[in-house]
């Protein structure tokens, strides 16, 4: 079997393997557990379903839905993504009697936009548990064809763009810099840019549509379709693709004109800022840290830029070279391949390095590399990125000392040029493939997820006391809060009293106290609510001991949503780009070749088309969730106000104990809620609680009592249900 051939039958195998493994494809917001769990037999029903995911979930384009077994919908309908955790979503249920439920829910992660869909059953009281237990839980999603060609064609399309300047500036001038007066750039060159720039506008639109078309159910949208507007103004990735979009026209309209090197160093800027535009939707920014993650990852595609690029700008500047006579030909071949080599060393050891970074964080272990299709498509890759060593090295230790052999006797080896223009096509496919595999890394899961821790920690040294707090998970509702506090490096057991102190800075809400017990070594803790909206707080530590001065430690605490912008910031930032976008299409109308008065007809409505979306997407009222903090604080006063307004309004249908056994509540359908689940920490809000005392609870029987209870009243009433929760 020749060479060629085996090199062919290699390549199909792997192309294959590919096609094959891309079959069960799942994406990046992947469910890691639930509340309740999937297939659980439960002997009350849950006052709300809570999905945990393995990254920030986009709250616009996801859902959750509850039927039961005559497939009616009986949740309330308010899907919430935590404002301290945007990896959990919840939604609040109805009640609901014994029989078997059926959760649906569809997640787009904040980061990457890729989509999971799944649904898993859960009963209530006296059900078959095998039976339940038996119906499987499901998670899935299909990898969008033009999701995956908009990716090729972005990184193909930037691959051009970059490596171009990259290759003139580290290859092309300094290998023929004796020749620069007698040999001009290849003008295919100008072709395989435009190529680029060309493509780079492709992709951005079939990106933006195939998007839209994940959260529709449908491969494409069509670009007036609602979702498409929700995304580009909403939510954060919508922001990144105008971003990208804006980026792209830029670079168009430098490409226009007359060539001058502030412009091209401009426009290489510009390009590399839409390739860092591909790292913030990359698997990099899904890290708790993910700053250096981030840039490893951008300089990892800048060497492949490099590498690929490179080489179709080293092939086709060597066929330009053909029309030179042949011993100078086989000169400055040589200074070329030289050149080349030594740059993709540099270039080489990047993507190796930054490989092998990216490579730990996403697998992690042996075990999960051999075993994953994530770890089986890296290996892939790696065998491209191995054939590509082999053929460099060949070209390194074989091909360019022999070049550069003829180049010192002044002979030319025809039949050598040919066979290194050869290697050079091989090069060039395996480097094709390499951006093939790499396109679709991007859209499977990794193999390690990892965890998002979001503690908060910090210490503090106040006199001889070095105070540390610790604050889990530093959410929304309820925490837990320990302090460990030390002495000339000794635990410190002797403090007759330590407590915290919760003071939000937005709002004009009392502080609220805590007072945490000792635990040994020096560690005292206690659980509680008092985090009880996002923002953020001050934290102060008071711990006070017999023989010295009272110590108070300062903490700042942000309670704040990960990964993903709020509606109206989106909105915002979207409305600048699409306005920038408008004015770079209006001097791109330069470049038509028409009259004066036609392009002036064509851009005047459309700056003032898009200058009025732009203004209008910066300007317009977002239906933003306002969380209301509770004015009040639930001390004996409150209480004792709460519960003589629970005894007048709600026992008939609550009971005494809240638990929807009234004497009215019993003749009711559906019965009235059980009280004492809504009313565990961190379930709901205060401010939840309080909407539905005002406006009534969807679905129920239960009235409105706006017009019945003052503010204070219900707010009282609040404080009151919160004593409910079982002990």
């Amino acid at each position: 079997m020749t060479f060629k051939r085996r090199v062919f039958w290699l390549i199909l195998i792997l192309l294959l393997y590919c096609a094959w493994a891309a079959k069960p494809v799942l994406a990046h917001a992947l469910l890691v557990r639930s509340n309740p769990a999937a297939n659980a037999v439960l002997e009350r029903a849950p006052v709300q379903v809570e999905l945990f995911f393995s990254e920030s979930v986009e709250e616009k384009l996801s859902t959750i839905k509850v039927y039961d077994a005559s497939g009616n919908q009986v949740d309330v309908g308010d899907v919430r993504v935590d404002s301290g955790d945007p990896t959990r979503m919840t939604v609040s249920l109805r009640s609901i009697s014994d029989g078997v439920y059926t959760v649906t829910w569809k997640a787009v992660s904040a980061v990457d936009g890729h989509q999971t869909v799944g649904t898993f059953p859960f009963a209530i009281g006296n059900a078959n548990a095998t039976a339940v237990h038996s119906i499987q839980q499901s998670t899935a999603a299909s990898l969008p064809f033009s999701a995956l060609a908009a990716k090729f064609i972005l990184l193909a399309s930037l691959t051009l763009l970059v490596g171009q300047r990259l290759s003139i500036e580290l290859v092309w001038n300094p290998a023929l810099k004796s020749h620069r007066d007698e040999i001009e750039n290849p003008p295919v060159w100008k072709t395989l840019y435009r190529a680029g720039l060309i493509g780079l506008l492709v992709a951005i639109g079939i990106g933006i549509l195939s998007q839209a078309g994940q959260t529709t159910g449908n491969e494409l949208s069509f670009p007036w379709d609602q979702e498409v507007g929700h995304i580009l103004v909403e939510t954060r990735l919508g922001v990144i693709w105008l971003a990208r979009l804006a980026l792209a026209m830029l670079a168009v309209w430098l490409a226009g004109g007359k060539a001058a090197a502030l412009k091209n160093w401009i426009a290489f800027a510009v390009n590399l800022g839409l390739l860092f535009t591909v790292t913030l939707t990359s698997h990099a920014a899904t890290e708790a840290n993910a700053l250096l993650p981030i840039l490893a990852d951008w300089v990892h595609l800048i060497g492949m830029t490099f590498w690929l690029g490179g080489l179709v700008h080293l092939i086709t500047g060597i066929r330009r070279l053909q029309q030179v006579e042949d011993r100078l030909r086989a000169q400055l071949t040589s200074l070329l391949t030289r050149q080349f080599s030594t740059n993709a060393l540099v270039f080489v050891s990047l993507i190796g390095i930054t490989g092998l970074y990216s490579a730990y964080l996403r697998v992690g272990t042996w075990d999960e590399l051999l075993t994953s299709l994530y770890g089986h498509v890296l290996l892939v890759k790696q065998g491209f990125v191995a054939g590509l060593l082999m053929i460099a090295a060949t070209n390194f230790l074989i091909i360019s000392p022999r070049l550069n052999r003829e180049r010192i006797q002044g002979t030319a080896n025809t039949k050598l040029l040919a066979t290194f223009g050869k290697i050079l096509i091989l090069e060039l496919t395996f480097a094709g493939l390499l951006l093939a595999s790499v396109s679709y890394l991007t859209y499977l899961p990794p193999a390690k997820i990892a965890s998002i821790n979001s503690d908060f920690t910090d210490s503090k040294r106040v006199d001889d006391l070095v105070v540390a707090i610790n604050i889990s998970p530093a959410h929304v509702g309820q925490n837990e809060f320990m302090l460990m506090l030390a002495s000339d490096g000794q635990p410190v057991d002797s403090a007759r009293q330590v407590l915290l102190r919760f003071t939000p800075i937005q709002t004009n809400m009392p502080p609220s106290e805590l007072q945490l017990t000792a635990d040994g070594g020096g560690m005292f803790s206690a659980k509680g609510t008092y985090l009880s909206l996002p923002g953020s707080w001050k934290v102060q530590a008071v711990v006070r001991r017999a023989d010295k001065f009272d110590a108070y430690a300062n903490f700042d605490l942000k309670l704040q949503t990960a990964g993903s912008l709020d509606a109206s910031a989106a909105s915002k930032q979207a409305g600048v780009l699409i306005v920038v976008i408008g004015v770079l299409a209006a001097l791109l109308m330069d470049s038509i070749k028409t009259n004066r008065v036609t392009r002036l007809a064509l851009r005047v409505p459309l700056v003032i088309l898009m200058a009025g979306l732009g203004v209008y997407s910066i300007t317009r009222p977002v239906a933003v969730e306002y969380v209301q903090a509770n004015p009040i604080p639930p001390d004996s006063e409150s209480i004792a106000a709460g519960r003589a307004v629970f005894t007048e309004r709600c026992v008939p249908c609550h009971g005494e104990t809240g638990k929807g056994d009234g004497p009215v509540g019993l003749e009711l359908n559906p019965k009235p809620a059980d009280l004492t689940l809504h009313a565990v920490p961190g379930v709901q809000t205060d401010a939840q609680l309080f909407e539905w005392i005002t406006d009534g609870f969807p679905g129920s029987r239960m009235p409105a009592f706006k017009s019945m209870l003052s503010d204070t009243d219900r707010w009282n009433l609040v404080n009151f249900i919160r004593t409910l929760a079982p002990k």
